[in-house]
């Protein structure tokens, strides 16, 4: 291995290197490039890597690395040099620099972008400001990150005045906003929306009525019913209230919509006034304070009629009910205050900006008459008319609206400013010097007119936003709804509603407008029409329906490229500039798999026949293991960016942060090249990576971006973002929108035409035609013996382990649950090393079994004859996921063992296996292959309906009982369909030196109950109910370099657990057993209740005895005695910081102890807050952000070890 150099990196101008230097860390095989990246990230410094300079104490350019290994401070600057002074305005005691912004804010600052460049410091009164309008700038102003978070500054701190801590007003660290963030965004979900569409129409549809009442030649002042439209909305869906004005056309404003438009027409006026001013006892300030009184008290009545109401428990009514009801994992909710500042912030800002947007699109319409003719006939197509209710599939067909919309939101933008606080000093693109505690505001209005990202700015043209269009263009230059965590969480909910009110209206009224170019209401605080009449006409030139689309995707003769402004960082490959080639002429293209269950091979599959699809001739499938460059030691290939590079796809999982088996070999090559410093390695090669894993673990996409990190700096050029895919989600839905957008991507850069279907939004979803159905069976004749017998032994492996005691934990006299302990004999299982068949904290790896009577019930309900046999012409598989059980059942196999040993029966049903079904169904029931053709996939309006149904129908058999068609299936188109069953993994809670060839593990008997039905865990109860001498198939998985024993006894173990997490701590414990001098174990365990779920309790009080465990700590979550309100590990690890912390650090005469942490994900995360809350309090860093970096380099060191699940 190859050591590490560590030395302190400042800024070249830091005046105290003490102060402002940091400690990096890096391996002598590291690259200047790596070195730069690891320097950019820890001192903020947002400015492409080639242009940071490395200097050492003589001024001295460092550009070789054994040099830099000799260091012990190195100043760093950056092209051009570090600046201090941003260009901007002339700042003015007292007023800043408005006299150059005054009297329009908007206006001035855009002249002074203009006049000054993209970044400008400005002075607002006595404040300064940092404002931009370049996306690369906004890129690092708009994340929340260590150098940057939301905190309420400026014109918010007037609406904060009104709004309090809603979630638009508060700080990103504030607690109020963290909990409200976390329980409300389920309210603004796909499935939610979806189920607000029929109010949104109802309201449309009073509208329309009330618009009837105007003549064609009365003006109409559109913002005033638009304003009217969107508040009803948002009163309805949101709190069940009408605000009852869209009864007549003569009623008076809402005293509610009058005092909120005085407290907004006043945010811009107090903004623009010295603080002072806002404590006088004048009229303005008096009028303010009663308008922010009366909806507060408006709001706090509708709360309060709620609470007393027999609805008030229900959180289904509406987003209040949702808002009184919804808890956290902690039990915790909102409070009445809180909720009605949430209350007064949705009915602000759900109709606030909506409402001007409707205004400012039918402007655009009503004066763009080739606009208005796509947007009929699309409304058209899409079959709404305004005396029906139109449904969220309709919507969700209106593509070009939906361009046109976005078009609006950056020529209209919304809100003008996106304000963030500088949390730590860093260098901004330019080399600006930006300080801690400075104000940084993204200037969104400017950036979104900026004509070296839009051409020709102030034209109005939805084209701007079609697929290809908003590829070339950084993500960040267009941020109407904000950006990340801190982003309109009502986003969707303000498309389905815009969409939905201007297909119903256009499709009843011609609007006409023959005035002036439209113009800004100067004095409000956000972008709204002023003076803004209309004459209101009946439709009567609607366009009868067409298969016409609207939108039509570029042909290659109308694309054009030009990826050198704004390139997104990371940045990746630019398209080839000529077509030197056919579209025969195609490179080479490898898919790269790395797997644990099957998923990244299933991918890497579908995209190499995907590929095939589009004219790609040499496509390689193989394991991460088995690339040709591993052999070689570089990519040989073509490098010339103008020829056939070729291009590696990789799909890959992790494990604990490592490899998985079929990707160790790639990984040492990884980490070999970057020892040797082999930066040309992969010179040439173009790639991209698609990451599977599970977010509750903390090792989440480790593995895949390691892998994306150091393919670039191993010479190969990133050729697509990289991917990930959630498993404790909806993977297969975010696989299928990664590899659609790759898709596009890659059409755009090798110009495939030819090749290429009319849409190149590739569904990733293999929807087969019915003819391509070709899973060809034999048959075996019961007269074929040998065949026969062969197809009843096979039981997918061969089973290996032997039970020896199956016994339960749980107290059953209280407890209605069940943890089950397993003996099993596994001598026969292979072992991991030639000295041991496992060690402590390894796991064990059980295929489980489907259920006897529901192998049954499968074959009854699906007509399969359980003891027929058959075999799978393997030549017949072309088209099937290689999860599929038609391509995992190799050779002789009987229906009954593919249901009881292959099939997985108890999964919901997957999107690939609706979409075969759906195929399938086409011809014999057409309705229900709809139904499921609908499932496969997100619609454009990104309404999903797939969550939902799986909710409902949770398996196979669920499916196959609502859906009784699905049983006219033949076994083949059924083996095509139906994924296989996958291994689950146990930690093992036994010492082989205690036990042998013993080896132990905890079960957690899992038993969901849903709508009254009962829904088994399959591995859980299939290992509870096994019988003694019954056999399993198992395979021992090594947790070696990521949870196992320090191999110095010396050293004192810090043991956390909850629940089953107690498991492999018994292995712990019978190993430290057995060595007299070893170090003494601290131990914290979590359950329930002390008489139902206390399991290994005589165990760990022997362990006490003999003094093993030097302290047992237990607390139950249930049951909690008089003397303490501690319910969790986390807080009895908190109650005893001081000794925790002493332990890890350790004393003269003890070592420093090594933590472990075993059990579900939520817990270790909690636990690991209160590691690093330690860290700040007993002084070994200063902040949050220093403590994340203390932990973390614990779990480098092997100190802090986590072994987690959802």
């Amino acid at each position: 291995m190859s050591g590490k150099t560590s030395l302190v990196v400042v800024l070249q101008i830091s005046k105290n290197v003490e102060k402002d230097g940091v400690i990096v860390q890096f391996s002598e095989g590291s690259t200047l490039q790596t070195v730069r990246s690891i320097i950019s990230k820890k001192l903020g410094i947002f400015v492409p890597l080639d242009e940071i300079i490395l200097y050492d104490s003589n001024k001295t350019i460092l550009e070789d690395m054994e040099e830099i290994h000799k260091q012990q401070t190195i100043y760093v600057s950056v092209a051009g040099g570090i600046k201090t002074r941003f260009p901007g305005p002339r700042k003015y005691p007292l007023v800043g620099s408005l006299y150059d912004l005054l009297p329009d804010l908007v206006v001035g600052f855009e002249n002074q972008f203009k006049k000054h460049g993209d970044l400008l410091e400005a002075g607002i009164f006595s404040k300064s400001i940092f404002t931009t309008r370049s996306p690369a700038v906004a890129e690092a102003f708009a994340k929340e990150s260590e150098f940057f978070t939301k905190v309420v500054t400026g014109n918010l701190e007037e609406v904060k005045e009104f709004t309090g801590n809603g979630l638009f007003t508060s700080n990103t660290d504030d607690m109020d906003w963290q909990l409200a963030h976390k329980l409300l965004m389920p309210a603004f979900s796909s499935r939610a929306i979806k189920a607000y569409q029929v109010e949104m129409n109802k309201v449309a549809q009073q509208t329309i009525t009330l618009l009837e009442t105007f003549t064609p030649d009365e003006p109409v002042e559109l913002i005033r019913w638009t304003t009217n439209l969107t508040f009803e909305t948002i009163g309805k869906i949101g709190f069940g209230y009408s605000f009852n004005i869209l009864q007549d056309k003569t009623d008076p404003p809402h005293p509610f919509i009058e005092a909120m438009g005085y407290c907004l027409r006043m945010v811009f006026v107090r903004f623009k006034q010295p603080g002072f001013m806002k404590n006088l006892p004048i009229e303005q300030n008096h009028k303010f304070d009663e308008a922010a009184k009366l909806m507060r008290s408006i709001v706090d009545e509708v709360v309060a009629e709620r609470k007393k109401s027999p609805d008030a428990t229900n959180s289904e009514k509406d987003l209040l009910g949702f808002m009184l009801n919804a808890r956290d994992e902690h039990n915790l909710g909102l409070s009445d205050e809180n909720i009605r500042d949430q209350v007064i912030t949705f009915l602000i800002a759900g109709h606030e900006t909506t409402s001007a947007t409707l205004s400012f699109c039918f402007y655009e319409i009503a004066t763009n008459k080739e606009i208005q003719k796509k947007v009929l006939q699309e409304i058209a197509n899409a079959g709404i008319a305004h005396d029906k209710l139109p449904t969220s599939e309709q919507i969700g067909k209106l593509k070009y609206m939906r361009m046109l919309v976005k078009e609006c939101l950056r020529l209209y933008t919304p809100v003008g400013n996106l304000n963030r606080y500088c949390i730590k000093d860093c260098v901004l693109p330019g080399g600006y010097l930006l300080k801690k505690g400075s104000v940084a505001i993204v200037n969104l209005r400017s950036m979104h007119w900026n004509e070296e990202v839009y051409p020709d700015p102030m034209k109005f043209d939805p084209e701007r936003w079609t697929p290809e269009e908003e590829q070339k263009r950084n993500r960040f230059s267009w941020l109407p709804f904000s950006n990340g965590v801190r982003s309109c969480i009502g986003m969707a909910f303000a498309y389905q509603e815009i969409l939905t009110v201007m297909s119903m209206l256009l499709s009843r009224f011609d609007i006409v407008y023959d005035g002036p170019p439209i113009s800004r209401d100067v004095d409000s605080p956000t972008t709204r029409p002023f003076g803004f009449f209309v004459n209101i006409h009946p439709r009567t030139n609607m366009p009868e329906p067409n298969d016409t689309e609207v939108y039509e995707p570029k042909t290659e003769d109308e694309v054009t490229f030009d990826n050198s402004k704004d390139i997104k960082i990371p940045q990746v490959a630019t398209p080839i500039a000529v077509n030197s080639y056919t579209s025969t002429e195609l490179p080479p293209i490898t898919f790269l798999f790395g797997t644990q269950t099957g998923t990244c091979q299933d991918y890497a599959n579908q995209l190499s026949k995907q590929a095939k699809s589009f004219g790609f001739k040499d496509v390689t499938l193989a394991q991460m293991d088995r690339w040709k460059v591993l052999k070689e030691k570089k990519y040989t290939g073509p490098n010339d960016k103008l020829g056939l590079r070729e291009l590696v796809v990789i799909c890959t999982a992790t494990y604990n942060g490592l490899p998985p088996d079929s990707a160790e070999n790639f990984d040492l090559f990884l980490n070999t090249s970057v020892e040797q410093g082999e930066t040309k390695a992969l010179d040439g090669l173009l790639y991209t990576v698609f990451g599977c894993g599970n977010k509750n673990w903390r090792s989440y996409q480790s593995f895949p971006r390691k892998i994306d990190t150091i393919l670039e700096e191993l010479g190969a050029e990133r050729f697509f973002f990289a991917g990930q895919g959630n498993a404790d989600g909806d993977i297969d839905s975010q696989f299928q929108e990664w590899s659609a957008h790759f898709w596009v991507r890659t059409l755009e850069y090798f110009r495939i035409s030819e090749s290429s279907p009319s849409n190149p939004i590739v569904q990733a979803v293999p929807i087969l035609d019915g003819t391509n159905i070709k899973v060809k069976l034999n048959y075996i004749n019961m007269d074929d013996s040998d065949k026969f017998n062969s197809a009843k032994n096979n039981r997918n492996g061969v089973p290996n382990a032997t039970v020896l005691v199956n016994c339960e934990l749980h107290n059953k006299e209280h407890s209605d649950r069940s943890t089950r302990h397993i003996d099993l004999d596994v001598s026969q299982v292979p072992a991991l090393n030639s000295q041991y068949l496992y060690q402590p904290g390894d796991h064990l790896e059980i295929l489980p079994a489907n259920d006897e009577s529901l192998v049954q019930d499968i074959a009854l309900s699906f007509g399969l004859v359980l003891d027929s046999a058959f075999e799978i012409d393997q030549e017949s598989l072309g088209e099937f996921s290689s999860r599929s059980l038609a391509a995992t059942i190799k050779g002789p196999c009987t229906v009954r063992n593919a249901l009881t040993y292959y099939a997985d029966l108890h999964s919901p049903p997957s999107r690939n296996m609706l979409g075969i079904f759906a195929t399938q169904l086409q011809n014999i029931a057409p309705e229900t292959a709809i139904i499921f053709e609908k499932l496969t996939a997100p619609d454009s309006n990104g309404v999903d309906q797939y969550p939902a149904f799986i909710k409902q129908y949770r398996t196979l058999l669920d499916l196959q009982k609502k859906f009784s068609q699905v049983q006219q299936l033949d076994l083949d188109q059924f083996l095509a369909a139906v994924t296989v069953i996958q291994p689950r993994r146990y930690s093992i809670a036994s010492s082989p030196s205690i036990h042998g060839s013993t080896a132990s593990i905890v079960v957690g008997v899992t038993n969901d109950i849903v709508n009254g039905k009962l829904y088994p865990g399959l591995a859980s109860n299939y290992l509870s109910k096994l019988e003694l001498n019954s056999q399993v198939r198992a395979l021992f998985k090594s947790s070696k370099n990521t949870f196992s024993l320090p191999e110095n006894h010396q050293v004192p173990l810090i043991l956390i657990a909850a629940g089953t997490g107690l498991a492999p701590f018994m292995g712990f414990l019978q190993e430290r057993s057995l060595h007299a001098n070893a170090a003494p174990c601290v131990v914290y365990f979590g359950c329930r209740h002390p008489d139902q779920d206390y399991i290994y309790r005589e165990e760990l009080d022997a362990f006490v005895k003999s003094k093993v465990i030097s302290k047992l700590n237990v607390v139950y979550s249930r049951f909690q005695s008089d003397d303490t309100n501690q319910k969790y590990v986390q807080h009895v690890i908190s109650s005893q910081a001081s000794d925790v912390w002493q332990l890890l650090n350790g004393t003269n005469d003890a070592l420093p102890a090594s933590v472990y942490i075993c059990g579900a994900g939520n817990m270790s995360h909690d636990v690991r807050s209160v590691f690093e809350t330690m860290a700040v309090t007993y002084g070994a860093v200063e902040s949050k952000e220093d403590a994340h970096t203390f932990v973390d380099k614990l779990v480098h060191e092997r100190r802090y070890n986590e072994d987690t699940w959802a």
